[in-house]
């Protein structure tokens, strides 16, 4: 299933399942206003007997509740995650990123600005020790087709197009065997992120994001959570498009750490929660500075990826 949080036409949210691309099942009337789809999080943490009884109702198709999607706001499939951080998964984006900066930092005319065939750097030792991760503001979340104010503090706009595991139960010292049973599914982050001020916290020596992210939209979260189940493979393909050129386009096969890893290292000593967002960071290639290339006020950013679908953000 294709799971969206909405807003009604009356004005209240309430919990459906996509029906192709153009209706949406309310659960939440189908249901008689059951606690389990009062929201998204009732129903991530009601667990395998919530989703049963989603099956049951999107076979049913109760009339009254099929909406036609024109008619609603889809929401971030979560509206306020209760914790959200983000992991680096693929050393390519961390070598690709470097080069990047280097391209656009360079003087008119340069070399590096000329091509792509600046060597890649190695990442750091210690990033193959530790699938590290970093946490973000949960207070900074956007939905799909939301306008996001760009902070007048920067002026360089750039997009991080990003696949984010959804975490479905609690669990406290999960090993790796058993992490995959604790993944919900599956939704797509736009990193929304201002290079200028990230640069500025990295000088410091003690932060790698700071203002360069966590402001007001800065998460772009949807359009939808794809469950497990929907997911036929691990390497869905990305495509990153700005006002409709693409921009790049990548997949996830070739990193080097997995959610799986990322679930037992963070849950070492700690509790998880279900709706709970394990961020992927950058699909490999897939954003501007990988590519070379600065974001501006007035775009808009569409984020494809296979089996889950299109998450478009404006720049306002």
């Amino acid at each position: 299933m294709r799971l969206v949080t909405f807003r009604t036409v009356e004005g209240g949210e309430a919990v459906g399942a996509l029906l192709g691309e153009q209706q949406v099942l309310d659960l939440t009337r189908a249901s008689g206003g059951a606690a389990e789809f009062r929201s998204m999080i009732d129903l991530i943490a009601a667990g395998d007997k919530a989703l049963d009884a989603a099956r049951r109702l999107v076979h049913a198709r109760l009339a009254p509740a099929i909406l036609d999607l024109a008619t609603v706001r889809l929401l971030a499939p979560i509206p306020r995650p209760p914790r959200m951080r983000a992991f680096s998964l693929d050393p390519r984006h961390l070598a690709q990123a470097k080069v990047g900066f280097q391209k656009l930092l360079a003087p008119e005319g340069s070399y590096l600005q000329a091509g792509r065939d600046y060597p890649l750097p190695a990442a750091e030792p210690g990033y193959f020790a530790t699938p590290v991760y970093w946490f973000m503001d949960h207070y900074c979340v956007s939905g799909p087709d939301d306008h996001v104010k760009w902070p007048a503090y920067s002026d360089w706009v750039d997009y991080e197009l990003e696949i984010a595991a959804v975490i479905g139960n609690h669990g406290r010292d999960i090993g790796k065997a058993a992490a995959g049973n604790y993944i919900f599914g599956y939704t797509i982050l736009n990193d929304l992120s201002a290079r200028d001020a990230q640069l500025t916290a990295t000088a410091t020596g003690l932060s790698i994001t700071a203002k360069g992210k966590d402001f007001a939209g800065s998460y772009a979260l949807g359009p939808c959570i794809v469950t497990k189940d929907e997911v036929k493979h691990g390497d869905m393909h990305a495509i990153l498009r700005v006002n409709g050129e693409e921009w790049a386009r990548g997949t996830p096969a070739g990193r080097h750490w997995t959610f799986e890893d990322g679930i037992a290292y963070a849950s070492q000593a700690a509790e998880l929660v279900p709706g709970e967002i394990f961020s992927s960071a950058t699909v490999a290639n897939c954003c501007g500075l990988e590519v070379a290339r600065k974001g501006m006020r007035g775009d808009c950013v569409e984020l494809e990826v296979e089996e889950i679908g299109v998450l478009r953000t404006w720049i306002d």
